[in-house]
């Protein structure tokens, strides 16, 4: 094939070919699927009417120039490349926006997050294109062709203005992408393929494609005629590595990392304090940042509803979960629930829906005998503890944990994790004598008989069992306790757990009552 174009002065020398690097054994066979956007810059800025005239500018050496247009602006005949001036001879009404490098790449990257279900393969060709390597999806989706399609009805969901094309690497893809051309289905007509590509495809330097055209090159397989070492030398080595790339060279490329971050957001064009409509913003919201975390098999355990209002300091308001989950179910129902009790200071003219704290969502085993429509006990028990906590605040609901300690007025502690996994094994109890649930925050002391019998219920005395429990702790601190613990019974049938401090025998208390 190099023969057939006249090309072998390009790759021959020193370094081994491309083309022999292709068909080494080592290197396996990709396919590599570009999606290019060519109105990215006005459709990640977007426009309220679509039949006015609207273009994206901008500045480039003191000029303003046109480099994205919309159809309104095709039928009069304003076209990328124009200057701004020209464009505005053509229609006076033009809506002139200027070019937004930050919201493109938040585009690019949010359009990447949704192909990434058919690849972990996904790099980003900023600002406007797409790379998948798609060779280990092939057999699950049952060949390119399915995969092609379903990004077709994927990206057309996203109301985007794409062109694709497959090819053996991923710059040949990605500029036979750019200028409309079909699929390379076979590596050994890659070359062919890309000699009838024009230079424009490439979107080098404008002057080093004014530098080439005026040598007379006008496509990448005038390009390849010209000598490799004249070409490195006068057009620049980087180039020439790109022409290696693309014909099949060892192109490393870096995948994209989904932000840990999760953030959707809805403006409005005017500002409201309706609750009515606020619900609906955060349903909407609520389905595109699960659609997020499906995609990504993240689940979280929190998320921020952030209240945007025009001169007043943002409203925030955090939404904790029990545990991890992407349950709609669970978002929806807290969200609604503290809408209902919201006080925003402003109306609002924007609402984002925020969530930093993520993990992978491993699936749990099901029961095989459990009906699918029966309820969840565990789920049903997460519901009530979230929604009592953000009623009530998480620090104002709370569970009792044991922990491992003798003294009774240390023996337990308050958690607020109701349905975490405890990490120490729960403590034995069985050697311990029998002790009450209900203590008293300070121990009541006792009057006693004569005989030192302690009374309780007006002065009637107990009947003590004489089997004691002797508590010695807290030597090492400021808690040191030294008693004798007794199970009483008064005449009306309570029971008590009453004690004696060793150092001072005539001293009765009362700590705690059985039920």
């Amino acid at each position: 094939m190099s023969q057939s174009l006249g090309i072998p002065t390009l790759f021959s020398g020193d370094a081994q070919s491309p083309r022999s690097q292709a068909h080494a054994p080592d290197r396996p066979n990709k396919v590599w699927i570009a999606i290019y956007f060519p109105r990215l810059s006005l459709e990640a800025i977007g426009t309220k009417n679509s039949d006015q005239a609207a273009v994206v500018t901008e500045t480039r050496g003191g000029q303003v120039y046109v480099i994205a247009v919309n159809d309104a602006s095709v039928a009069i005949g304003i076209q990328p490349g124009m200057k701004l001036s020209a464009a505005f001879g053509l229609s006076a009404s033009l809506a002139a926006l200027e070019r937004r490098l930050d919201a493109e790449r938040s585009r690019l990257e949010e359009l990447a997050v949704a192909v990434n279900r058919f690849t972990p393969i996904v790099s980003l060709e900023f600002p406007a294109a797409l790379l998948l390597e798609v060779s280990g999806s092939l057999k699950l989706f049952d060949g390119i062709a399915v995969i092609k399609e379903r990004l077709r009805v994927l990206l057309q969901a996203h109301r985007m203005t794409f062109q694709m094309c497959a090819a053996p690497t991923a710059l040949a893809a990605l500029w036979m992408a750019r200028c409309g051309k079909s699929d390379v289905s076979a590596e050994r007509t890659l070359i062919g393929q890309l000699a009838e590509v024009p230079l424009s495809a490439t979107q080098w330097p404008h002057k080093t494609r004014v530098l080439l055209k005026n040598m007379g090159v006008r496509t990448l397989g005038d390009c390849m005629r010209l000598p490799r070492d004249g070409f490195a030398r006068r057009i620049g080595r980087a180039y020439l590595q790109e022409l290696d790339w693309a014909r099949g060279g060892r192109d490393l490329r870096s995948v994209f990392e989904p932000a840990v971050s999760l953030a959707v957001k809805i403006e409005l064009d005017n500002e409201t304090d309706s609750l009515s409509l606020l619900v609906r913003m955060g349903r909407k919201l609520v389905d595109r940042l699960l659609e997020d975390l499906r995609l990504r098999q993240l689940r979280v355990s929190s998320f921020d509803c952030i209240f945007r209002h025009i001169g007043h300091v943002d409203t925030v308001e955090c939404i904790r979960f029990s545990e991890p989950t992407r349950q709609k179910e669970r978002f929806v129902g807290l969200l609604e629930d503290r809408f209902e009790r919201l006080q925003l200071v402003a109306p609002v003219i924007a609402l984002t829906l925020q969530a930093d704290s993520t993990e992978p969502d491993i699936a749990r085993p099901g029961s095989l005998f459990v009906a699918n429509n029966s309820v969840d006990p565990e789920s049903a028990e997460r519901s009530l503890v979230e929604r009592l906590q953000s009623r009530f605040g998480v620090e104002n609901l709370y569970r009792m944990d044991c922990v491992d300690e003798h003294r009774p007025e240390a023996a337990w502690m308050k958690s607020t994790g109701f349905l975490e996994r405890r990490r120490q094994p729960p403590l034995r109890m069985e050697s311990l004598p029998p002790r009450p649930l209900w203590l008293l925050q300070v121990p009541q002391r006792l009057q006693v008989t004569a005989d030192n019998v302690p009374c309780y219920g007006g002065g009637q005395p107990l009947s003590v069992d004489r089997d004691p429990e002797r508590i010695e702790n807290g030597w090492w601190g400021d808690g040191e306790v030294l008693r004798d613990y007794y199970r009483a019974a008064s005449v009306h049938g309570e029971r008590l757990w009453i004690f004696q401090e060793h150092r001072s025998s005539r001293h009765w208390y009362l700590h705690g009552l059985f039920g």
